[in-house]
């Protein structure tokens, strides 16, 4: 994990990872090397790293993450199965909407988990 201060030089408000991101306004953040990759990308942040969390740490999330049971991919399963997961509680209603908002945007599922949402 890296902890990072984060700078919009540009004129509008810019939003990364659901993060805003004020112009000339100094935001710090805590992220992983993918979602790093993501704000650094954008050509009117500048980016300082402030910490680097240290591989014995990193070391140890991954052997825990392994150990941890294996998060459901919505995207390889059907409307049913998803369904059936969220009933089972396997998976969080709210974790099923966005993996599948974020991924295949099937409108059917989405319909039917928003009103599972709310019974």
């Amino acid at each position: 994990m890296k902890t990072l201060r984060v700078v919009n030089k540009g004129r509008k408000t810019r939003y990364r990872l659901g993060v805003e991101f004020p112009p000339n306004q100094p935001v710090e953040i805590t992220v992983g090397n993918r979602e790093y990759l993501t704000v650094k990308a954008v050509r009117d942040f500048e980016v300082e790293i402030v910490n680097e969390g240290d591989k014995s740490e990193t070391e140890h999330r991954h052997e825990s993450a392994k150990t941890d049971a294996p998060s459901l991919d919505v995207q390889s399963m059907t409307i049913d199965e998803v369904l059936e997961a969220v009933k089972e509680g396997k998976i969080s209603v709210d974790e099923a909407l966005s993996q599948e908002k974020t991924g295949k945007k099937r409108s059917t599922l989405i319909d039917k988990l928003e009103s599972l949402k709310e019974a």
